[in-house]
């Protein structure tokens, strides 16, 4: 008689989606399984929060003792759960697929402010009993407050309807895995490249004996390697700050042809001081520990930031924590452009801004808008500014001018789209979008480069071309020196000047610069 095998799994109702899909699996492949229920000290003690709890471990433990007395064959876990430091005897025997590693916030309806940074109301009390998530969310919103939450996700969301809470975080993998009806709740998805998640956060991993080479060559026919490689990354920056799934400490790495790109979130135990770094390799060999050297270790790297805004921003703290000293100036003059008083807007279906000057010229002078118009930024932080003016934003580029052209077109085809900007800006998206929507450029303020006064910097930040330009009048770059452009546009502009070694952060944003700058600050 072929043998049952025997899964162990805790038993919320996550837990035992995750132990029937592999139980769905193991059936695949031809083989009978059941599950055990194995209650853990997480799942028993419900009264403290998750940092109170002592050791690592505490939704795995009993079940990798029962793995080890041989009452199951296999167990299954949120990999994000399992502490870093193997327990002797018992391996990994393979890995799932990934599911969308991102949060998501769950917001009672009367609660949302679509202006706000998550779509939150001013201090807004969120639950969450992630300290990672906690120092994240204060980072980008200091008014918020944040409550202890225990219990399965089911338990949480009950919780928030209940009123115990305005706003609750919670993995979206777990959320969707359950297929929970939401309708009464807001839902604000969240880029893991934003709240930066768990090491391993979305998914499961298959543990067994060591010894079991039975279990272990059928686990081996279900494993992810593409996503083994990735995570190894994540747990490894874990491990090698000695911390557990309650550490503040979110790791995110993913690849594309076989280039990794890794952001990371990492706080003291406190989580009085946050840093933050973006990392690209082409190898994930040593990359973990190149990480964590970066994050142990400062420098005394000079940055120059063409950007005046930048000083007043609340991510010069991510450059200043990795030791950094910024000098921000702008070398590009901006002289309003009156507009006519009879402009007509009635026959306009989109209006699409590339920038912040653009939005603060066009709505300094045009106050009301047909209530038809949408809106559409290239970048969050020209999203943002059509937010402070109080218009919601249907669309939000980032990347490539021919992927966001392609994604916009995608919506808005056949329609009559408006591009306020700068009167000399370089028309390279409205060019694209103009073979498929009727389009007029709007000229709100004129920008010219003005003479730059002299600059010492290891690190130049260069956020247009006119502050290239300006730069290059009392400057010179040398061979030494570390050239970064906002976007494609100004690389392109740097390349033509014959800069050509120049790096671009992944979102067209200040925070994503900092991440950049401060994932290059361990000089080894």
């Amino acid at each position: 008689m072929e043998k049952t095998i025997i899964i162990g799994s805790r038993g919320s109702d996550l837990a035992l989606w995750q132990a029937n899909f592999l139980k769905e699996e193991l059936k695949e492949l031809g083989y009978t399984s059941e599950i055990k229920i194995i209650k853990t000290q997480g799942d028993k003690i419900q009264h403290l929060s998750l940092e109170k709890l002592e050791g690592k471990g505490f939704f795995t433990k009993e079940i990798e003792d029962a793995l080890l007395n041989k009452s199951v064959d296999v167990a299954v876990h949120s990999h994000k759960d399992l502490p870093t430091d193997f327990t002797p005897g018992l391996t990994i025997a393979a890995v799932s697929h990934r599911e969308d590693p991102s949060e998501i916030i769950l917001v009672r309806k009367e609660c949302v402010d679509l202006l706000k940074i998550f779509q939150l109301k001013e201090n807004a009390i969120i639950g969450t009993s992630a300290s990672r998530r906690n120092v994240q969310l204060k980072f980008f919103r200091p008014d918020l407050i944040c409550k202890d939450i225990r219990g399965n996700v089911p338990t949480r969301i009950e919780k928030l309807r209940k009123g115990n809470f305005d706003a609750i975080v919670l993995a979206f993998a777990g959320v969707h895995r359950l297929r929970l009806n939401l309708d009464d709740l807001h839902v604000v998805n969240v880029k893991p490249q934003k709240i930066i998640p768990a090491p391993a956060q979305g998914v499961l991993a298959f543990q067994c004996r060591e010894q079991d080479e039975f279990m272990f060559n059928i686990l081996q026919k279900i494993n992810n390697t593409d996503v083994e490689e990735t995570i190894a990354v994540e747990r490894k920056v874990m491990n090698l700050f000695q911390g557990g799934c309650h550490m503040p400490l979110g790791v995110y790495c993913e690849e594309k042809n076989k280039e990794y790109s890794v952001w990371v979130a990492q706080a003291d135990e406190k989580g009085k001081t946050l840093k933050r770094l973006f990392l690209k390799s082409n190898s994930t060999e040593q990359l973990a520990e190149k990480i964590f050297q970066t994050l142990t270790h400062t420098n005394d790297k000079k940055v120059f930031i063409s950007s005046p805004s930048f000083v007043a921003d609340h991510h010069l703290q991510i450059l200043k924590n990795s030791g950094c000293a910024v000098e921000s100036v702008s070398f590009v003059d901006i002289n309003r452009i009156t507009l006519k008083n009879d402009l007509k807007l009635d026959d306009i279906d989109w209006m699409f801004f590339s920038s912040k000057n653009g939005v603060i010229h066009f709505f300094e002078q045009i106050k009301i808008l047909p209530p038809h118009i949408k809106m559409a930024a290239i970048g969050a932080e020209t999203a943002k500014m059509i937010q402070r003016y109080g218009h919601q934003v249907e669309f939000i580029g980032e990347g490539e001018n021919a992927l966001i052209s392609d994604a916009f077109i995608a919506l808005a085809e056949g329609q009559k789209v408006l591009f306020p900007g700068a009167q000399n800006r370089q028309p390279d998206i409205q060019e694209i979008i103009s073979k498929y929507c009727k389009t007029t450029a709007l000229s709100v303020y004129d920008n010219h480069a003005y003479s730059s006064k002299k600059i010492e910097a290891d690190i130049l930040v260069f956020t247009s071309s006119l502050n290239v330009e300006g730069y290059l009048i009392a400057n010179t770059i040398g061979p030494n020196q570390i050239i970064v452009a906002i976007g494609l546009n100004t690389k392109k502009y740097l390349s033509e000047r014959g800069f050509t070694n120049v790096i671009t952060p992944p979102q067209k944003s200040l925070l994503s610069i900092a991440e950049l700058i401060s994932g290059f600050q361990y000089a080894e």
